[in-house]
């Protein structure tokens, strides 16, 4: 108690020990610091070239993924499907369109592909994709509607794991095809109904013009003319353009009633895979040179890496320690020289 009341409560010496608390303050801040970018400079310092590399790998990925996004635009200058909605009459049945989808494991990989491949020799098959590798095959392929019960018979012989039978109508997508057609065309005559009479009225309002010899409206009268036209033009070029692709559109549709789908994948179904065997044994003795790798860069490249770094860490510890020293001394001299003011 006898500190407090010996204590000078002025103005002056309130402030001098609140400003040496916020030196303090700042000192020990900076000493932390400089400790801890020692240890982070020691056990991260190595981190940043792996940084760096995800950080190169990232910007490819991005400049990939904008490629990918062009593609994908270019894609969206065709005409959207348009919505179906639901089908109108009872006659949906008659545009049903019907996908097989089968997967098939087999120990004979070579000679289950070959009999699926053989059926590109038939005429009423017409094969969209095929692909092909040491441990597995896929098709996808078309079959004209009379052909539909032959193919699948000799799809069921090569015994397939699952084969399912999609059944969808397409009659609501055509009608909504019909309805888009129908605005579209809708809409291109009205553009040159509205293109003739702006033809005819600008033709009025120019020969009045020329006959007043008004060159200044005359001139106003013709630049808009030619803005309209063109501007009239340029839309009913594009819903032409539209119309035939929705046209085109419909027509694929409607091929597709003359046909049925099948996708089939084939796997490579081994009790023995000799392949996947020596593979485990490739991938499990490249582990083991990792790791016996790791440890001779362990007790040799990063031992002498971390010896470097902890001298590198030491000096900013003595560096720090001699900071703190300063301002301690700083304070006591401060504090001691206060005091015998007092006395």
């Amino acid at each position: 108690m006898s500190i407090f009341k010996n204590f000078d409560w002025s103005f002056k010496s309130i402030a001098k020990i609140v400003g040496l608390a916020l030196l303090g303050i700042v000192v020990f801040m900076i000493v932390i610091a400089l400790i801890a970018f020692s240890f982070r400079t020691i056990f991260q310092g190595t981190n940043n070239y792996e940084q760096a590399y995800y950080n190169d790998y990232d910007r490819d990925g991005v400049m990939m993924e904008s490629v990918g996004s062009s593609v994908f635009n270019a894609k969206l200058s065709m005409p959207p499907i348009p919505e179906p909605g639901f089908s109108t009459g009872d006659d949906a049945e008659n545009f049903e369109v019907k996908t097989y989808n089968g997967t098939i494991k087999t120990r004979k990989l070579d000679q289950t592909c070959g009999k699926i491949e053989d059926l590109k020799s038939r005429d009423e098959v017409i094969f969209e994709t095929s692909n092909r590798n040491e441990d597995s095959c896929n098709f996808s392929f078309k079959v004209k509607k009379e052909s539909e019960a032959e193919i699948l018979e000799v799809i069921e012989k090569l015994k397939p794991e699952n084969l399912n039978q999609n059944t969808q109508t397409i009659k609501g997508t055509i009608e909504a095809y019909d309805k888009q057609l129908e605005i579209l065309e809708k809409n291109l005559i009205s553009i040159e109904e509205t293109l003739e009479k702006a033809q005819d009225a600008y033709d009025e309002v120019g020969a009045l013009a020329t006959r007043k010899q008004d060159v200044e409206s005359l001139a106003t009268i013709i630049d808009n003319k030619l803005k309209l036209i063109e501007r009239l033009t340029n839309e009913r070029i594009q819903i032409k353009g539209q119309i035939d692709r929705y046209n085109q559109n419909k027509a694929d549709q409607m091929e597709r009633l003359n046909y049925s789908f099948f996708n089939i994948n084939v796997y490579k179904d081994l009790i023995f895979d000799w392949k996947e065997i020596k593979d485990s044994w490739k991938w499990e003795l490249k582990a083991l040179v990792r790791n016996v790798n790791e440890v001779i860069q362990g007790i040799s490249v990063n031992l002498i890496t971390y010896m470097i770094r902890f001298a590198q860490v030491a000096i900013y510890f003595f560096i720090s320690v001699f900071l703190l020293k300063f301002a301690w001394m700083a304070t006591r001299r401060i504090w001691q020289g206060k005091s015998k003011r007092k006395r």
